[in-house]
């Protein structure tokens, strides 16, 4: 695996004039723009269906959702739902614990839930950023132009 940064897709180099032919992928892949397809699992869950559709549509008015995102904005709703569940668990029971230990003795520890949570949150942050969902993201991801109609160019 190369290390370092990502490719910056084709057309921001195109947008900002740093497209130099030879180091452009001229096979890249270039998806409709518009609302994704929902995946069947998603609507297994009631909470990750409502959220695949907020995350859809959030999404879609920024302008970069694609019709082959529906995966990943699923997979992103999926962590969600997760993580709302465990914090619902955690509130509910308390972030410290008491457990009765081998001799007996009453043991206070931290709840076992507070470490899938914190990996549901990075993987929730790395979702988050692929579409610029947070506030730092937001300059790094560039909205998809309408180019009108689809028939014009699909003739032309």
């Amino acid at each position: 695996m190369p290390a370092g940064r990502p490719r910056k897709p084709t057309h921001l180099h195109q947008l900002e004039g740093t497209g130099r032919k030879e180091r452009l992928n001229a096979l890249e892949p270039a998806p409709r723009k518009g609302l994704p397809d929902r995946p069947q699992w998603v609507d297994e869950d009631p909470v990750t269906s409502q959220l695949f559709n907020a995350a859809s549509q959030y999404i879609n008015n920024m302008g970069v959702a694609t019709e082959v995102d529906g995966i990943a904005i699923g997979l992103l709703a999926d962590q969600l739902a997760l993580y709302i569940e465990l914090r619902a668990a955690i509130r509910r029971e308390g972030s410290i614990i008491e457990t009765e230990g081998s001799k007996g003795q009453i043991k206070t520890q931290a709840h076992p839930a507070i470490p899938q949570l914190n990996q549901t949150l990075g993987a929730i942050h790395k979702l988050l950023r692929e579409y610029g969902l947070t506030a730092a993201s937001r300059a790094n991801v560039s909205r998809q132009e309408d180019s009108g109609d689809d028939f014009e160019d699909f003739l032309s």
